[in-house]
């Protein structure tokens, strides 16, 4: 199993992910993404979420637009990176694969891993998260769509009822022009609601926080 070395180059993870969607030909980028992550693998794909992360919290404007555009290309065409999660309520080893907000959203609502994720950490990792998205305004319709489609579906089998309504929360509050904070406050608010109320701040994959600078 690929492991994380022990003290990763964030930055320098953030930047090859840069040059490639700002210098490769439009054509390339999203094949030369899908081998950046399967060379990442599996195990390692909330490391790919924290370096999108970076680039959401402190890449350059140009820089953003870039990458979030990369993204639509592969919502698109049906390339877009995904990593495996247990579905809700499945029998052990039984999973789907999920993009980067969705994974985020089920890593927060049903952790798995052995960090802990805060309400705060996910806060500020799926502001990063969702502000990168909407640089480009065709990703973030697609993606805004996505979400819907995921909260409607009761037989998807990813997401519990609880899960779906934090989900619809999401997706209706990510509108264009708003935040993402607003967004990301309506989906807190659903899953607390959906807890019963006694919701204190879930865990989940730690590693997936923005670094500072």
């Amino acid at each position: 199993m690929k492991a994380l070395r022990a003290e990763p180059d964030w930055h320098e993870a953030a930047q090859t992910l840069v040059d490639g969607c700002c210098l490769l030909a439009p054509a390339e980028r999203v094949p030369w993404l899908e081998q950046l992550c399967r060379a990442i693998g599996d195990p390692l794909y909330p490391a790919f979420l924290r370096v999108l992360c970076l680039v959401g919290e402190h890449g350059e404007p140009l820089a953003q637009r870039a990458v979030a555009a990369t993204l639509n290309d592969a919502l698109a065409s049906g390339r877009l990176p995904a990593g495996p999660q247990a579905a809700w309520g499945a029998l052990a080893g039984a999973s789907r694969r999920q993009g980067p907000i969705e994974f985020l959203c089920a890593a927060f609502l049903h952790p798995q891993g052995a960090l802990p994720l805060s309400a705060s950490a996910f806060d500020r990792t799926a502001r990063a998260l969702l502000g990168l998205m909407a640089q480009d305004r065709e990703a973030h319709a697609r993606y805004r769509a996505r979400l819907d489609a995921a909260a409607a579906d009761p037989l998807e089998g990813a997401w519990s009822r609880a899960d779906r309504a934090a989900l619809r929360a999401l997706a209706a509050a990510w509108v264009p022009g708003a935040a993402p904070g607003v967004a990301v406050d309506a989906f807190l608010q659903a899953a607390r609601a959906g807890s019963g109320g006694g919701w204190s701040g879930l865990s989940g994959f730690g590693a997936l926080a923005p670094p500072g600078r």
